[in-house]
């Protein structure tokens, strides 16, 4: 069976893949988008990675998740600052934390009930939870941080910002390319990527995983403005 897929894509293989040409969209990176991006995400401190577990002052980097009948709350790569005077729940997060002595890859699950002193002190994302419910917190720290002034001028992190929103817009304008060469050999070839990329592997006598690389080295791309 597997020579007879062999044989038949590359039978279908009449044109030359070493000289393809194709046109694949890129976005070019404007001093406007570093400028959005700069507002975005500046911040007057920088976060700073800490050797140690977590104490009230310094942050987390983590994902959060609380969960009680009728409530479910999830966030990703949220950061939490461990302040035990801030809104609920995340002063008794920030005790938790720090009583567990956190470290970087841990995690900390517990249960914390709804009392009224603490229904009159949650924040509005946390309104729906009810008085008497017992909710269910969960943290994956990611990294244990510490907040520090941060020396850059603003030119200088929009440089940083710049590399690498262009560095990001090079990487899917790639994969637009590559994307771009295998409709351009389906289509010329009737076959599916499964069969073509075997056939091409089996031809040159390389490794399966390296056909997108070596057809993309003799490919011509015109790119257009995404």
């Amino acid at each position: 069976m597997h020579c007879f897929l062999l044989a038949a894509a590359a039978a279908a293989f009449e044109l030359n893949y070493k000289s393809i040409a194709v046109t694949a969209p890129r976005r070019v990176v404007s001093a406007a988008d570093v400028d959005a991006k700069f507002d975005e995400v500046n911040r007057p401190y920088a976060l700073v990675g800490v050797e140690g577990p977590a104490v009230l002052g310094l942050c987390v980097f983590a994902d959060v998740a609380f969960s009680a009948p009728g409530f479910e709350w999830r966030r990703e790569n949220y950061l939490v600052e461990l302040l035990d005077d801030q809104a609920e729940p995340f002063g008794l997060v920030s005790t938790a934390l720090a009583d567990a002595a956190v470290v970087d890859g841990a995690s900390h699950d517990f249960d914390f009930d709804v009392d009224l002193n603490l229904r009159s002190a949650l924040s509005p994302e946390f309104g729906d939870l009810e008085k008497g419910a017992t909710c269910a917190c969960s943290v994956a720290v990611k990294r244990v941080l510490e907040k520090r002034p941060d020396p850059r001028s603003d030119d200088e992190k929009k440089a940083i910002i710049g590399e690498r929103l262009r560095a990001r817009a090079a990487a899917d304008g790639e994969a637009a390319a590559n994307a771009e060469i295998r409709g351009f050999l389906r289509r010329e070839t009737g076959e599916d990527w499964a069969h073509i990329s075997v056939a091409i592997a089996d031809r040159e006598n390389i490794d399966l995983g390296a056909v997108p690389a070596f057809l993309r080295e003799r490919t011509t791309v015109t790119w257009r403005d995404a």
